[in-house]
């Protein structure tokens, strides 16, 4: 997502910034799948920024421009139906861990504190306007838009579930308003270390930013997150992806040991020089996706065994060209049109005033909003179907949706998502969990089998029959001698 206020060059103090915000280093070369060293699952703890920060720009403050008409239901909401998936799920009693720039809540977006690691509150603060959008998508209530009344959940949900809310109808409506959301601020753009040194740049920052999105994921996942999506994405160049293992071991954590679905947006290309992806090499049979050829990382959603990653559509479901490609990319969402809640209002806004004088309104896209509209349809998932695990979820969205011409792409992988579908096909659950994972999976030590005694017992019962033979023998040698 563009940054709609004058930034000073923070570029170089934050490497996982919000989707879109991607930090470019020259020269690519071929890479192939990470691996994952589950013992290098991050402590949980509170969260805590690595460092003491200060603001450094101004709060961002959405508007609503004339196009897409906020008073209407978003292209979005419509263009995957909705509505109608509403009669077989709307998220009641799942958990939504939203890894984010905050939320500020309001009375159709309830959400519960799940800590802040930049300046150490609770997460309810978004400073950036960007969190409560994607929230918004989310879990948001809608108003005016009909929908059934909730199933009882089980389990229970944390907070009440959200309800109709009832005012002026207008086009912003979560794709599961009964779900509870739980928001953890990792990122902004209007804050920066305070000890910043002219030395430093991108490079050096990264792996501190890095550790701290590790920390959120493993974070989200203790705190009972069935779903988590996470809209912030660290951008790098395939010639030096630097050492990101520790977001492989979180994300391992998350989906495998805790058993949550991870959604991440794919990362948006072209800001701020970050290289596009080839499309697919369909000529390759060994590396169709085309791993070979990647310039631009994208994580977490490169662990692609235990991240669902999701590029963006436009209204009429095609690719955005920003839309960063890649061989993890799983499926495709709408990127554009989007429309949400106001940090400060809590009125619908769908844009961010013009950066300078003259220029035009900047329009909400990007695929930190198609990653929104992926979370939503998990927590449909999970709410109607609550025995399949989290990799069958993710199984049940991708073998639902509506393949591109190839079959699979980097552009969107396995299509456009249905969520009717999703919800109402009859498809095969597939493995608990990837394939990949099965082998990595922490298990408690064995015991140690029980020594096995049987054959000392043998040994000492045939010296005890031979002890007892010559002490027979001797009493009855001597009972002759005595006659």
């Amino acid at each position: 997502m563009r940054a709609l206020w004058a930034l000073r060059s923070i570029a170089v103090v934050m490497a996982v910034l919000l989707t879109g915000t991607t930090i470019n280093v020259p020269a690519a070369s071929a890479i192939t799948p990470p691996s994952v060293d589950p013992a290098l699952v991050p402590p949980d703890g509170i969260p805590t920024p690595e460092q003491p920060m200060r603001q450094s720009n101004e709060c961002a403050h959405a508007i609503a421009a004339t196009q897409p008409d906020v008073l209407v239901p978003a292209p979005g909401f419509t263009m995957l139906n909705i509505s109608k998936a509403w009669r077989y799920s709307t998220g009641n009693g799942v958990s939504i861990a939203l890894i984010d720039t905050g939320v500020n809540p309001n009375p159709r977006l309830p959400v519960l504190p799940g800590g802040d690691y930049i300046l150490g509150g609770d997460g309810l603060t978004d400073c950036d306007a960007h969190g409560t959008i994607v929230a918004s998508l989310i879990t948001a209530a809608p108003q005016g838009i009909p929908m059934p009344a909730p199933m009882p959940p089980n389990p229970p949900p944390r907070q009440p579930a959200t309800q109709i809310a009832s005012g002026t109808p207008d086009g912003v409506a979560g794709v599961a308003p009964h779900a509870t959301l739980i928001s953890i601020r990792q990122s902004s753009r209007a804050y920066e270390p305070q000890n910043l040194g002219a030395a430093d740049n991108a490079t050096h920052k990264k792996a501190g930013t890095v550790a701290t999105l590790a920390r959120a994921i493993v974070h989200a996942a203790n705190a009972g997150a069935q779903v988590i999506n996470v809209s912030v994405t660290a951008c790098v160049s395939a010639a030096d992806p630097l050492d990101q293992r520790i977001i492989g071991a979180a994300v391992w954590y998350a989906a495998t040991v805790k058993d949550a679905v991870i959604v991440a947006a794919a990362g948006n290309a072209s800001e701020d020089g970050c290289a596009q992806n080839p499309l697919s090499d369909p000529v390759s049979t060994g590396d169709r996706r085309d791993w070979a050829h990647v310039k631009t990382v994208s994580s977490p959603s490169w662990f692609s065994d235990y991240v669902l990653s999701v590029g963006a559509v436009d209204t009429t479901g095609v690719p955005i060209d920003k839309s960063l490609a890649g061989p993890w990319v799983a499926a495709g969402a709408p990127g554009v049109g989007i429309v949400g809640l106001s940090p400060q209002t809590a009125r619908p806004v769908n844009a961010y005033p013009p950066a300078r004088p003259g220029d035009g309104d900047i329009p909400f896209w990007g695929t930190s909003f198609a990653a929104a509209y992926v979370s939503g349809v998990a927590a449909l998932v999970r709410a109607k179907f609550p025995s399949l695990s989290a990799h069958q979820v993710i199984n049940r969205i991708l073998q639902t949706s509506h393949n591109p011409a190839r079959g699979v792409d980097n552009q969107v992988g396995f299509g456009l998502i249905d969520p009717v579908a999703a919800l109402t096909f009859n498809v095969s659950p597939g493995d608990h969990m990837t394939r990949g994972a099965q082998t990595r999976v922490l298990a408690p030590p064995q015991a140690p089998p029980k020594r096995d005694h049987r054959a000392r017992s043998v040994a000492l019962a045939f010296m005890g029959a031979i002890a007892a033979s010559v002490l027979l023998a001797a009493l009855v040698s001597r009972a002759r001698k005595t006659r």
